[in-house]
């Protein structure tokens, strides 16, 4: 409803603008005499609604009020000076140039307010940018900013870093069988179990969703790293007798990777993932 009273004023404004432009243009036409002072006149009425677009109502109509001051004055001084008579064209610009002011604020209001809502949505998409939409987790954006944090603790306290990489066994035969929402619901449920596998000091990350592929950043070594990968297979094949046996047509299997972090052999993060990743051929 909001919407629809935003759009009819920007449309009420740009059709009182050019309503009063096609007035003032007869105005003008039908004053030949007056022709050098219509224009200017009119120019600053375009110079108002200009620097009312630009900021805002309340400076645009402090200037009008300025002009009106100034063109009151210049009248008055033209009545008594050269003699001249008091009639409606004298009044023109005092009425015409605020109604510019106000149509030019009522087209502008709602595109100000349409900019506003474009940068925050750009704002959102560049956070979203770093986050999976689906399943909100982080992804390999993030993974790679995150990895140069985590390998620096690990070398500066010398803590033993891990990282797990985790596949669906067979993801694209799964998908002849499953549809796209089932496929989208699968990988929510399962990035929810792998979740619950992991310390809060630990860190999951979607690298890949087109394939199916999790990794974890675990501050642990191979004996901790292998009781989650014991973990995870565990709460999987739970799942796949209980909660996923009612939902899914097919059984949903895990294959698990893990490399712990050496200085002299992983040199960027997708080395680590690279390498990691070749550990997933002994998981058979």
């Amino acid at each position: 409803m909001m919407k629809n009273r935003n759009n009819f004023l920007t449309d009420i404004g740009f059709l009182l603008f050019i309503l009063l432009c096609f007035i003032s243009v007869a105005f003008i036409a039908n004053n030949p005499n007056q022709y050098l002072n219509n224009i200017i006149f009119l120019n600053v009425a375009f110079l108002l609604v200009i620097i009312t677009y630009f900021t805002n109502l309340t400076l645009g109509l402090i200037l009008n009020v300025i002009f009106i001051f100034g063109y009151a004055s210049f009248v008055l001084y033209d009545m008594v000076a050269n003699g001249s008579e008091s009639n409606f064209s004298s009044y023109f610009w005092l009425l015409v140039t605020p109604l510019f002011t106000f149509a030019a604020y009522l087209f502008t209001k709602n595109t100000s307010r349409l900019q506003q809502e474009n940068e925050r949505i750009k704002n959102q998409n560049l956070y979203l940018g770093t986050i999976d939409e689906d399943t909100l987790l982080k992804n390999l954006v993030s993974f790679q900013n995150d990895e140069e944090i985590f390998t620096s603790i690990s070398r500066r306290y010398d803590l033993p870093l891990t990282l797990l990489v985790i596949k669906v066994r067979h993801w694209r035969e799964l998908k002849r069988f499953q549809n796209e929402e089932e496929m989208r619901l699968a990988l929510q449920d399962i990035s929810r179990l792998l979740e619950s596998c992991i310390r809060t000091s630990d860190v999951l990350y979607l690298l890949d969703k087109e394939e199916a592929t999790w990794g974890m950043l675990l501050l642990t070594d191979d004996p901790g790293s292998k009781l989650v990968t014991d973990r995870i297979k565990t709460r999987i094949d739970i799942a796949n007798q209980e909660e996923f046996a009612t939902k899914y047509r097919v059984k949903l299997e895990l294959r698990v990777g893990a490399k712990q972090y050496d200085a002299n052999e992983i040199k960027t993060p997708l080395d680590f993932i690279e390498q990691t990743s070749k550990e997933l051929e002994y998981d058979v």
